[in-house]
């Protein structure tokens, strides 16, 4: 009893670790999305993808299309918008790095509103000064995968087994 007792304990201790949120992002933040700011210096744990780069004299501002956090403090990857925000962090941070659709999340306070056009839209958006930003590295791509029935195997030799090579790639017996 007290070997599973310990099992059971340390299973639970390891998978708590695997959505724990990262040091710099912990903390206790309202539910608010960009969309609902009312600008009065409220503490944000906010994130989504990068949309532009604005290096300025002494700061770098990120405009950022807002998503909803995982348990982990990373934005889901969903075409959720709950608004755009302006996060902006003092010194340079590089536009070749924080590029166009890189996931962030940041934790600030939130210090105003800009305005921005989009288009002929004038876009109003809550600006965030940055406490601690986080660029999270990039998701990796599921590759294509072509399944293929061996022709060799059938009824007579029990059930074909199902073989699957990724897309770019031919079949073993097909030539190039």
């Amino acid at each position: 009893m007290n070997r599973t007792s310990l099992l059971l304990s340390s299973t639970l201790v390891l998978l708590s670790g695997c959505a724990s949120i990262p040091e710099p992002l912990r903390g206790d933040f309202p539910t608010s999305t960009p969309a609902q700011a009312d600008g009065n210096a409220q503490a944000v744990r906010w994130g989504g993808r990068v949309i532009d780069v604005l290096p300025e004299s002494g700061q770098t501002c990120l405009e950022v299309l807002g998503m909803p956090l995982n348990a982990s403090a990373r934005p889901l990857d969903l075409d959720a918008d709950i608004g755009r925000f302006r996060a902006c962090k003092s010194g340079f941070l590089d536009p070749a790095v924080f590029i166009s659709g890189r996931e962030v999340t940041i934790t600030g306070r939130v210090d105003g509103e800009v305005t921005r056009q989009i288009g002929d839209y004038s876009y109003r958006m809550p600006k965030v000064s940055v406490d601690a930003l986080l660029l999270w590295p990039e998701r990796p791509e599921i590759e294509q995968i072509r399944i293929h029935s061996d022709p060799f195997f059938g009824p007579w030799w029990g059930p074909a087994p199902v073989v699957m090579y990724p897309w770019p790639l031919a079949r073993p017996h097909e030539r190039r």
